[in-house]
């Protein structure tokens, strides 16, 4: 059984990543803030990395961890399931091209993985919440830059934290995000949390299964698609205690 679940999850992520359609609809194109989206998560990438680059210099001093619940407090939301089904549909439909038999069976393949109870205990440790999108933001760039680089962000919890502040005084002062309503704010920490784990899996499991040719395709896809979600080519940075700083 998970032979077969595992199967088609694989189908489906290689489906996401060569797909344009995955990244151009997160917080759906149809609606007004999708441009002032786009622009912000530019912005407030640029702002972070240029703070980093400030800061090359690591030094012993603990960088002080600042609890999602109160850090930029505007940027939380409150979980709607109806607008969690809406994000399943969008990913489910993409997938299956527009079939809607194979969209409802993706769909639940990609339910009953439980993606999002797996993407919070990825960040419990971290102190993480999955309901505010600068620690979704966060984690969706660090996620993706492990999955593509092999390395384990684990090893770096000082950077960890210094790249997590700087994005959340980026966006705490990005009036644009602030004004986002509940579900708007939802609908794309969703998207990118679903991103980040369909990453963070296939890269795994190619990896585990010694599918070089793969990996590499794969990893070239995330590249791009971390590219036209927020600006950053993973490949021309690396990631330690000093945060995500240019090679």
């Amino acid at each position: 059984m998970k032979t077969k679940i595992t199967a088609i999850l694989i189908a489906i992520f290689s489906t996401l990543f060569i797909s344009n359609k995955a990244t151009a609809q997160i917080g759906n194109p149809g609606l007004m803030y999708q441009g002032a989206f786009n622009n912000a998560m530019f912005l407030t990438t640029k702002s972070a990395i240029e703070r980093g680059m400030k800061n090359k210099q690591y030094n012993d001093t603990p960088v002080k961890s600042r609890p999602s619940g109160k850090a930029a407090s505007g940027m939380n939301f409150v979980s709607s399931a109806t607008v969690q089904e809406k994000v399943l549909g969008l990913i489910a439909s993409i997938t299956a091209n527009g079939d809607n038999n194979k969209a409802r069976s993706a769909a639940k393949t990609i339910k009953d993985a439980d993606f999002m109870g797996q993407f919070e205990t990825i960040l419990q440790p971290y102190g993480f919440s999955r309901y505010n999108i600068p620690d979704v933001f966060t984690a969706f760039i660090l996620l993706s830059w492990q999955a593509t680089s092999g390395k384990e962000i684990g090893n770096y919890r000082q950077g960890i934290e210094l790249f997590r502040n700087q994005i959340h005084d980026a966006m705490g002062n990005n009036t644009k995000l602030v004004q986002l309503t509940n579900d708007q704010k939802q609908e794309i920490a969703e998207i990118l949390s679903y991103m980040a784990m369909f990453f963070t899996y296939a890269a795994k499991e190619q990896s585990k299964n010694g599918d070089t040719a793969s990996l590499l395709t794969t990893r070239q896809n995330i590249r791009q698609a971390v590219i036209r979600v927020s600006g950053i080519d993973l490949s021309q940075y690396t990631f330690n205690n000093n945060g995500l700083i240019e090679k």
